[in-house]
């Protein structure tokens, strides 16, 4: 399911609120991958921090390069 949100105007920002809402569709154990499609780039986790009172920032960076995995 494919689904962008952001009644805020700015794409960039989401509340807690509309991500929890997101997010609240899958089980608990579900696995999240973060990526860029325009880039077509994958992007790993680094970390949450508050900027201010009520501003997070979710860091991400990007994905370490996997080696290919080949069949044995």
């Amino acid at each position: 399911m494919r689904m962008t949100i952001s009644k805020s105007g700015d794409p960039a920002i989401m509340t807690v609120g509309e991500l929890i809402s997101q997010l609240c569709r899958w089980p608990d154990n579900a696995a999240v991958s973060f990526r860029c499609p325009i880039q077509q780039q994958e992007l790993s986790f680094h970390r949450i921090e508050s900027r201010s009172k009520g501003v997070i920032d979710i860091e991400l960076d990007p994905a370490p390069e996997r080696a290919p995995v080949v069949p044995a």
